[in-house]
């Protein structure tokens, strides 16, 4: 589907209509999101799917002022600290893999006007992770689970859950790992317990339609060459 064709705002009236026009948003609106529009996305989302009904999530939805004080505090770290997440982040990918994950950072960077060889100013677009990029409201998704294959698909269909319900009721979502590269950090400011690991987080809010880098769709492989029937 051509990019330029996919409306990122509004609300979807269709499954296929919210995964054809969700993608990850870098640009929000301060516009706050009524809470019970939050509670109604997310309670939907708990029908996802779970190994025995294991239910491995637990949900935090930080606004306003308590956010903006973890935004500080997460940039404080990625500015002063290295990266300490609690769940091991990929080392290694097969090479088409590698290639896509590299054209797709040429192609934000280009559309955010960000020169490869500027590693000031790649390095200031991603601090903007922890700003939540200007979202309204963050959310982390923790665990008190052991950490396993079935357990990662567990919070995948959770997650997957929350991107959809937030785009049908005309919400943009960026899920982001970087969320969960300082989990002391967001523990301290929940006053969550040390078992409750921090997987990741995402940024929800209402896009900003004057953003470029809003009308930037992730190519995605040919279904010819990923589906296969016999």
């Amino acid at each position: 589907m051509n990019s330029e064709m996919i409306s990122i705002h509004g609300k979807v009236t269709s499954m296929t209509e919210a995964l054809e026009t969700r993608h990850s948003i870098r640009e929000y609106l301060s516009q706050p999101i009524p809470e019970e529009i939050l509670k109604r996305i997310f309670e939907k989302a708990l029908r996802s799917p779970s190994w025995k009904n294991s239910q491995p999530w637990k949900v935090h939805i930080v606004s306003g002022e308590k956010k903006d004080l973890l935004a500080e505090a997460l940039t404080k770290a990625a500015l002063e600290s290295t990266p300490r997440p609690e769940t091991g982040w990929p080392e290694s990918y097969p090479s088409d893999a590698k290639k896509r994950m590299f054209d797709l950072g040429m192609k934000i960077y280009g559309v955010a006007g960000i020169d490869r060889k500027d590693k000031e100013a790649r390095d200031k677009f991603m601090l903007r992770n922890f700003e939540f990029f200007g979202a309204p409201t963050a959310v982390f998704i923790t665990s008190k689970f052991d950490l396993n294959f079935f357990v990662g698909i567990d919070l995948g269909c959770f997650l997957q859950s929350v991107l959809l319900l937030a785009r049908e009721e005309g919400l943009g979502t960026c899920p982001q790992a970087a969320l969960g590269a300082f989990p002391d950090v967001v523990r301290n400011a929940l006053t969550l317990p040390q078992e409750e690991k921090v997987i990741l987080g995402l940024s929800i809010g209402y896009p900003n339609p004057d953003s470029e880098l809003n009308r930037f769709h992730t190519p995605r492989e040919s279904a010819e060459d990923l589906i296969h029937f016999y």
